[in-house]
């Protein structure tokens, strides 16, 4: 209820913006601080509601500014502002190969007035040259840090991994499962 309250009185006439914001694992810089690093971190994916044919929609962008709103109660939202790729246009804005590789045209930004996703929904890709389609880039999706696919034990045991809390690892063992807390 308190929270709800917060929400209901509107943010404080004061915001924060930032180039760069950690969230799901992911540490994110907007596109001006990436320009002047080796590697670009500021790759976004959100997955939207559905297109006509009713499947999820995946949109690619580029962060350009991490917007903070404050609350009263200390409660904050975070916001990313990005440039968003034509995901409609099949043929000039986003296409995907035979082998399920997603390729993105740079150049071609969708006409929206909607720039803005919560953090928390956003995904961190990269963007790698295409050698083969001058102007393309093929979208690379990354794992979270510290977050790792373990797979199958030798002995045929699921094993979960969560190394976000360092400081409470305990061993727990289930009859099928093995946790590390």
């Amino acid at each position: 209820m308190e929270n709800l309250l917060s929400l209901s009185h509107g943010p404080t006439k004061y915001s924060t913006h930032s180039n760069g914001y950690i969230v799901n694992g992911y540490r994110f810089h907007v596109e001006d601080h990436d320009q002047i690093l080796r590697t670009q971190i500021c790759g976004v994916v959100v997955v939207g509601e559905s297109d006509k044919d009713g499947e999820n929609v995946d949109y690619y962008g580029i962060l350009t500014d991490v917007i903070e709103l404050q609350f009263s109660s200390d409660k904050r939202v975070i916001f990313f502002r990005c440039n968003w790729f034509d995901v409609y246009d099949k043929v000039k804005g986003v296409k995907r190969d035979e082998y399920d590789f997603v390729r993105v045209n740079l150049s071609r930004f969708l006409k929206t007035n909607k720039p803005f996703v919560l953090a928390n929904q956003a995904s961190q890709v990269f963007y790698a040259n295409d050698n083969s389609n001058k102007g393309w880039h093929v979208v690379r999706k990354t794992q979270p840090r510290d977050s790792y696919e373990m797979g199958k034990q030798m002995n045929d045991v699921d094993v979960v991994v969560d190394l976000e809390s360092p400081s409470q690892k305990k061993l727990k063992r289930t009859d099928e499962v093995m946790y590390l807390l």
